[in-house]
């Protein structure tokens, strides 16, 4: 058992495909998971409900989680983007908060969800030190081992 059992994660993805795939490794992390696909419902789970972090898809169609991260900061609940743009992709003011690059890949959404919950003081608008720097709570960073690109040779 981990630090992460039990632990309720929000997580804010507008790809069914991609959220069952992060929801079946967060829960083979042993965490609870609620899944928001849409802004509006993102942002009534993050006023209203109990989590102890959120991993927030940057991209929703249209639109950008900004507003949910703005409510989660309000709370001081724990959260990272995940995209697959890097901390280059946000917007100046969210480039301190911690980056999932995509594809999801469990051993780092462990690796940093594990960080967040046990190393890191509630974030902040650009106080929160980037994880891409280097994390701090000890624990080794896994290899993300092989990443799946489109553009490769079968």
């Amino acid at each position: 058992m981990t630090m992460l059992h039990g632990r309720r994660v929000l997580l804010v993805e507008d790809e069914s495909l991609v959220a069952m795939l992060a929801e079946d490794m967060l829960t083979e992390l042993g965490c609870e998971v609620v899944i928001a696909m849409r802004l509006d419902k993102a942002l009534a789970l993050a006023r209203t409900g109990t989590f102890d972090a959120a991993v927030l898809d940057v991209n929703l169609g249209d639109a950008r989680s900004y507003p949910v991260a703005d409510v989660l900061f309000e709370r001081a609940l724990p959260f990272l983007f995940a995209t697959g743009y890097g901390v280059q992709g946000l917007e100046p003011t969210y480039q301190d908060v911690p980056v999932l690059q995509k594809p999801y890949q469990q051993r780092p959404m462990g690796h940093m969800l594990h960080h967040l919950l046990t190393c890191e003081v509630p974030p902040r608008k650009r106080t929160v030190p980037s994880v891409a720097t280097g994390c701090t709570c000890g624990a080794p960073v896994p290899p993300a081992g092989p990443t799946f690109r489109a553009d490769s040779p079968a």
